[in-house]
């Protein structure tokens, strides 16, 4: 009923501009729809939600307010027009050929450590740039990174209004949480009902980190709101295990001091997590240690030399 709701009052709202030919998967309490744009046919995503589902039901911001946070870097999916109709608040934003890091990591198997290392730097470069404009995601998930060509985009950016108020709607629910749910990567701070801030942004990034470079989820085994809750609040995630992936060690100091629980020991930003990423991907990976096929090789090369060696020596005391 909600999606057939919402999609009515986008079509109501955008339809001599937009048509909307297909539903999506709804991530998070999110209804998403694909469409294209009138005239020129360019595909399109459109998201809403039930403004009954946000605090007191009130849109999240004005129009204006929401385009001033509409930021432009080449690892941000921009929001194109946003908007409010009848119990609807929605947004839209270009259609790429793009896959989520959610299907990604539901995948299985281990994804590699170069690909994650560029995947977690690219959004770490999309997220500085917003901070450095004052704008925060405020509900970063996997289901909001995008993989496209070998490079990573963060969508849904500039209206962390509505993930606070799904994410508050969340903790008063009695439910299973799926894997985009904001609650699952929010912070200690706002698990306990406050804003989202550059550090909130920080903590979803270390979240996510841990999960693409761990495998699992800090908090796996939390399925309701009550458990993911308290995980935030007083539970340390193990370390990660640095030998079993080869986690650069000051990429692991980094992602763990993004967890942190109070918000002080955290980056401010995401700005010094991008020099880290940066900088450990200009590192070249250590040789590995020669096997006993290298070793033999090794071996036969220094024998040789030392023969050579003797022979010249014996050529010249004759």
């Amino acid at each position: 009923m909600s999606d057939f709701t919402v999609r009515s009052d986008i079509e109501a709202a955008v339809g001599s501009d937009y048509v909307i030919n297909r539903e999506m998967a709804s991530p998070g309490g999110v209804c998403a729809f694909g469409g294209m744009k009138q005239g020129d046919g360019s595909p399109v995503e459109i998201k809403g939600v039930l403004l009954e589902n946000l605090n007191g039901g009130a849109p999240p911001l004005s129009e204006a307010a929401l385009a001033a946070r509409r930021v432009r870097h080449p690892n941000i999916l921009p929001i194109i027009e946003s908007g409010r109709n009848g119990n609807t608040f929605y947004w839209i934003s270009p259609s790429i050929d793009a896959r989520t890091l959610r299907a990604r990591l539901g995948r299985g198997g281990r994804i590699e450590l170069k690909d994650s290392m560029t995947v977690l730097r690219d959004v770490s470069a999309a997220l500085t740039h917003a901070h450095l404009h004052g704008v925060v995601h405020g509900g970063l998930t996997p289901e909001s990174v995008l993989i496209s060509g070998g490079s990573a985009l963060i969508a849904d950016l500039g209206v962390p209004e509505v993930f606070t108020a799904l994410r508050k709607r969340s903790v008063s629910e009695s439910k299973t949480l799926d894997g985009a749910d904001p609650l699952r990567y929010a912070t200690p701070e706002q698990a306990r009902g406050g804003e989202a801030d550059a550090r909130s942004d920080v903590y979803a990034w270390g979240m996510i980190a841990y999960e693409l470079l761990g495998g699992r989820h800090p908090f796996a085994g939390r399925t309701t709101p009550r458990q993911m809750t308290a995980a935030h609040l007083d539970e340390e995630p193990a370390q990660l295990a640095i030998g079993k992936t080869e986690i650069p060690s000051a990429v692991n100091r980094l992602v763990m001091r993004c967890l942190s629980k109070d918000p002080s020991k955290r980056p401010e930003s995401a700005r010094e997590i991008l020099a880290v990423m940066t900088r450990e991907m200009l590192v070249p990976p250590p040789a590995p240690a020669a096997g006993r096929g290298q070793k033999l090789v090794i071996a036969l090369v220094i024998g040789l030399a030392i023969l050579i060696g003797v022979i010249a020596y014996l050529g010249i005391q004759r």
